[in-house]
């Protein structure tokens, strides 16, 4: 369970990575939702401008006064031309006095040109951005950003499945946009999705009343996540929040695991994830097993805190310094660069010799140290 439908990417992509099926309930899978078709569908016209189906997906949304009439005639000047309607866009975004303008009357010129223009600069600058640069130019100087982010409950949903797709590009680095496509392709392609009664079950916990399972897990139990971030200003809506994160909790008849990450990114450059306030309310003697860092929180009073405080971080120290050098199982021998402390675990930023720059949890990450 996940407090917003955009948190099922990472768990979707992951079951198909390894094959095995899963129901997803109330909702539609990631790669298959309306503004993530929208968004694909910009990136493979910047990528191949024959792509004749995504191009029309997407020239006249947002609403750029692009109907059906002057689709036609667009369509009907490259079959009469020989030309790709993208090749006519671009021409017309170049030179006003392009040969294809004469073609077309004033209010279908003007149209057309609304996309033409932002058109011909995304081609200009795909080579020379990152991918999530890259999908940052498209939504804004196409207007999406602004049609889907509407301040409706519907389009803060569909935005924050947008903003989980950039982060989706951020992952894929520096790899260029043909080997995102392809992934994008491979994944959409794959259906694991099941009607077996023993595949994992999948669902916000805004779906989740009135169910039950024998074992349910909770992702992103950190602050921002659930309670949402948006919440944090309204006493009713954190209130709320409660009341949803109870729902999830009550759902489960044998076993709970809340999960939370070390590290996460809600925007802009990954951040230390702070652990949801929530989990300062669980009674130690409900808690099994050694969480880095939790019982330690939770070992506070929590009823001594007000309903919405936090206790005090316990005091922590640094096992690792930079320029020590250490030996990680997996990615060898390598140097710490950098360390930082988060309540009572480390993170450790080490430059390897063949797997380049890493940010590890000291706790979880059975480094050995040689020396230093």
């Amino acid at each position: 369970m996940y407090r917003t439908n955009a948190q099922s990417r990472a768990l979707e992509e992951m079951f198909l990575k390894a094959g095995l099926p899963y129901q997803l309930v109330g909702a539609q899978r990631f790669y298959g939702r309306r503004e993530i078709k929208d968004l694909i569908a910009y990136l493979r016209v910047i990528h191949n401008p024959a792509d004749r189906v995504s191009l029309l997906r997407i020239i006249n949304v947002p609403s750029r006064g692009i109907g059906d009439k002057t689709i036609a005639l667009l369509l009907q000047l490259a079959e009469e031309t020989g030309e790709e309607p993208s090749g006519i866009l671009l021409d017309l975004a170049a030179s006003p006095e392009t040969a294809y303008a004469d073609r077309l009357d004033t209010r279908a010129r003007t149209a057309l040109l609304s996309f033409a223009e932002p058109y011909a600069r995304w081609m200009d600058a795909r080579d020379g951005l990152t991918l999530m640069e890259l999908v940052d130019l498209v939504l804004e100087t196409s207007g999406y950003h602004a049609y889907i982010d509407d301040g409706t409950e519907e389009g803060i949903d569909r935005w924050e499945n947008i903003q989980e797709l950039r982060q989706a590009a951020h992952d894929f680095g520096t790899v260029d946009l043909t080997t995102f496509l392809e992934h994008v392709a491979l994944v959409s392609d794959q259906d694991t999705l099941s009607d077996e009664q023993n595949a994992p079950t999948l669902l916000t916990l805004h779906a989740a009343k009135g169910l039950e399972f024998p074992v349910v897990i909770i992702i992103g139990m950190d602050d921002g996540v659930l309670p949402h971030q948006r919440s944090f200003d309204d006493p009713e809506s954190m209130a709320e929040e409660r009341r949803l994160f109870y729902v999830g909790v009550t759902r489960a008849q044998d076993r709970l695991f809340l999960v939370r990450a070390f590290r996460r990114r809600l925007a802009g450059p990954s951040m230390l994830s702070e652990p949801s306030r929530f989990l300062y309310d669980i009674p130690t003697e409900l808690v099994q097993g050694e969480l880095p860092g939790f019982q330690t929180w939770v070992q506070q009073d929590y009823r001594s805190q007000t309903q919405w405080d936090s206790p005090a971080r316990p005091a922590a120290q640094a096992r690792y310094r930079s320029g020590m050098r250490v030996r990680h199982p997996v990615f060898g021998e390598g140097i710490v660069i950098d360390t930082q402390l988060e309540f009572d675990d480390e993170e450790v930023a080490i430059e390897f010799e063949d797997a380049g720059v890493k940010h590890l949890v000291a706790s979880l990450a059975q480094l050995e140290i040689l020396e230093g």
